[in-house]
């Protein structure tokens, strides 16, 4: 059996964002976790105002552990993993096509449905590896200080991220193998990212919105209720999975039948017309007058 080689080239194609994203998780878990004390009772009679809802998921007031730790914490660090999966996501295919190295991938014997799952494999490694980074920051913060939130909330609610951050990998993935290059794959991922961001928040302050927000996927499972009740969110992880799944299905459908080009790609909204071919007659005599 071959060995997956390309999940290991994957790793090393993002280690230097996976390591830097890493990093930022694991000291602003640390930080939050170390002053959340020094601002429990000043935040005690504090009544957050009703457009600020969507960042502490549902929470009322910021005193409680679920809801300073969605705020500070959960409502925006997300976005680092999904950051990472972008960046690894559309560089795999559509990148590796504008470097010139995806031609010579494929020249060797392994299927193009292979490459995908293997790179995505890779992918999903290093989003894990870095969404954990954050689990010893809160350990060590809940050594130093008194929090009441325990240690195995805090690890369910970082691992809560994971299959949201899967939707918009796979969806990066499909962009970066159905589309000519990496900037158009990585325009539509953000686009998603933004808009489904954005429609929660707003979603959860403004009525019109309530409805509409059901569709984004950071409604689908929110780190305030797992730390205040434990996890028990297995049907929205069950609906991240299956969205993701279809994802990286189109992702392999597209890039069965994507024509891979040697090198970057003009992307042109019109095709080219060829040239009508020229007599062979009228090329002759052209090319006796030139010589003559």
């Amino acid at each position: 059996m071959r060995r997956p080689v390309l999940v290991g080239k994957t790793l090393r194609d993002v280690r230097t964002a996976t390591l830097w994203i890493g990093m930022a998780l694991f000291l602003v878990a640390l930080l939050d976790t170390l002053i959340y004390p020094s601002y429990r009772e000043q935040l005690q009679n504090f009544e957050l105002p009703q457009f600020l809802r969507g960042f502490t998921g549902g929470e009322t007031g910021l005193a409680a552990p679920a809801g300073f730790f969605q705020a500070e914490f959960f409502s925006w660090t997300p976005l680092l993993l999904i950051t990472l999966a972008i960046i690894g996501a559309t560089g795999t295919l559509a990148g590796e096509e504008a470097n010139g190295t995806l031609d010579l991938l494929l020249a060797q014997p392994i299927t193009r449905t292979r490459v995908v799952l293997e790179k995505a494999a890779g992918l999903v490694i290093a989003v894990l590896m870095a969404a954990l980074a954050a689990v010893p920051g809160f350990l060590l913060g809940l050594m130093l200080v008194d929090v009441d939130v325990s240690a195995t909330r805090l690890l369910a609610a970082v691992l809560a991220q994971v299959p949201l951050t899967l939707i918009f990998l796979t969806l990066s993935l499909w962009a970066s193998a159905a589309l000519p290059t990496r900037g158009a794959a990585a325009a539509v991922a953000i686009a998603a990212v933004v808009l489904t961001y954005f429609l929660n928040m707003l979603g959860a302050s403004v009525d019109l919105l309530a409805t509409p927000r059901r569709l984004s996927p950071f409604s689908w499972i929110e780190a305030a209720p797992i730390l205040r009740q434990g996890f028990r969110e297995w049907g929205s992880v069950g609906a991240m999975l299956a969205v993701s799944a279809g994802f990286l299905a189109l992702a392999m459908w597209s890039f069965q039948r994507r024509d891979i080009a040697t090198g970057a790609r003009e992307w042109r909204w019109r095709p080219v017309r060829a040239l009508p071919a020229m007599p062979s007659s009228t090329a002759r005599e052209r090319g006796a007058q030139s010589a003559g």
